[in-house]
C-alpha cells in the first residue's frame, strides 16, 4: 500500500506543503484537505462513542502531533524575529 493510501494523509499534506517551498502567507494559509478533516471528525467521533480501535487511536496521535507542528511554526511565522 502507498503511503498516500495509508491513513496518514495529513503527514502527506504537510510535507507536500513543505516541498513546494511555500511563501511565509501559503504556509499561515494551510489548512488539511476537506477529506483530511472529515476523517478527522470521524476519527473523534468513533472516540467519543468509545468505539475507537488501537489504530484510531494511532492516526489520532498522529493528527495531534501534525496540528502541533502546524501550530508550531505558524506561531514562529506570526512572532517578530528577536534583535
Amino acid at each position: 500500500m502507498a503511503l498516500t493510501e495509508t491513513p496518514f494523509r495529513i503527514m502527506e499534506e504537510i510535507a507536500d506543503l513543505f516541498a513546494s517551498s511555500p511563501s511565509r502567507d501559503e504556509l499561515l494559509a494551510f489548512r488539511p484537505s476537506p477529506a483530511v478533516q472529515q476523517r478527522a471528525t470521524d476519527l473523534l467521533d468513533r472516540q467519543a462513542d468509545g468505539a475507537a480501535t488501537p489504530e484510531d487511536q494511532r492516526e489520532l496521535d498522529q493528527f495531534a502531533q501534525a496540528e502541533l507542528l502546524m501550530r508550531l511554526v505558524k506561531s514562529r511565522l506570526r512572532t517578530p524575529a528577536a534583535s
